[in-house]
């Protein structure tokens, strides 16, 4: 017959399978508590409300700096401080459970496994797919006020805007070295007069993160002097987790690649394979969660089976401060359909 596990030994399935999700989502390596991670963490615990809020500070562009600055000598600076300007952001959770159940004993005493483990398993891959799914839903999102730049192969060069213009793409507009580097500078000098985009410090050093689709990437490897930049680039900080995994950095963007990158078909007639392939600075995406992961076990059929469902408190949006994204553009490029 199926049996139970003890309270202790539940507890220690429920700690064991935290640990491992958080070890499986991809974007954990880019996770942390301050808004100098591309992803910010922040957790509550059970009982302080479903909603956790987050406080954003907008950093003005350099041009914009008539409402303060550094004084010399005794120059009075009382009446003539810089505003630091802020937001909150509110972001909403909800319980997000998954089950799995066993054959029966009849069928599970044919197979050599520990059923416990298996479902540790499982239940693993699950939430770690669905965090990740839902970081790559809130970032792609087409709702509101978002800055998207699109690939344009054409003389008029890669625009940006604030809405979609997935219907302008055309499939000669694939991804180009000249674009990285624009969208750099996007986000350095900002896109208002309120917003820039802050970088992800490593060392002392700025860098921003390209997350593109594996069809993109492909594109980007048949580029002239692509793979020549690689061989000659000094990646430092190698050990750092936001190089972990990259295809290579070019004018200090770092480059990723993940099928969770959203794909379509854009342009006229729908007749463009395209990608929202994602621009990332600090603080793009925000990530709350409330109280720990729970294991249940339940047994079915007088004994046969045994079911086990965890349940976990979490939701995530991206950041948005002063109705503009905080930390993210969209990239939106066609691909090669392989």
């Amino acid at each position: 017959m199926a049996n139970w596990s003890s309270g202790m030994q539940v507890s220690r399935w429920a700690k064991q399978l935290a640990y491992e999700v958080g070890k499986e989502i991809y974007f954990s390596k880019f996770m942390g508590e301050s808004f100098d991670s591309m992803i910010v963490k922040k957790q509550m615990d059970e009982g302080k409300g479903k909603d956790i809020t987050f406080g954003l500070v907008g950093l003005t562009p350099a041009s914009d700096n008539s409402s303060g600055g550094f004084y010399t000598g005794d120059t009075a600076i009382e009446g003539n401080e810089a505003n630091l300007t802020s937001n909150t952001q509110t972001v909403a959770t909800a319980h997000r459970r998954f089950a799995v159940i066993s054959d029966g004993n009849f069928a599970d005493s044919k197979v050599l496994y520990d059923f416990r483990t298996e479902a540790l398993s499982e239940l693993k891959r699950s939430y770690a797919e669905d965090h990740d799914a839902q970081i790559f839903s809130a970032l792609t999102a087409t709702s509101g006020t978002f800055g998207q730049l699109r690939a344009d192969s054409g003389t008029s060069g890669s625009a940006y805007a604030n809405s979609d213009d997935e219907a302008n793409l055309a499939a000669t507009d694939k991804i180009a070295l000249e674009d990285i580097s624009k969208l750099k500078r996007i986000a350095m000098l900002g896109a208002s007069a309120t917003w820039k985009m802050r970088p992800i410090k490593v060392e002392g050093k700025d860098y921003y993160v390209l997350l593109v689709h594996p069809e993109v990437s492909y594109d980007l490897f048949q580029l002239d002097g692509f793979q020549q930049i690689q061989r000659e680039a000094n990646v430092r900080g190698d050990d750092n987790p936001l190089f972990a995994g990259a295809l290579g950095m070019y004018d200090g963007v770092v480059i990723h690649e993940h099928e969770g990158v959203a794909t379509g078909n854009f342009g006229s007639g729908d007749a463009v394979k395209g990608a929202r392939n994602l621009f990332l600075g600090a603080g793009a995406g925000l990530c709350a969660g409330i109280g720990e992961m729970n294991w249940v076990e339940k047994t079915f059929d007088y004994g046969n089976k045994l079911g086990i469902a965890a349940g976990q408190i979490y939701g995530i949006d991206r950041a948005v401060y002063n109705s503009k994204d905080y930390g993210s553009i969209q990239y939106l490029t066609s691909r090669t359909d392989l």
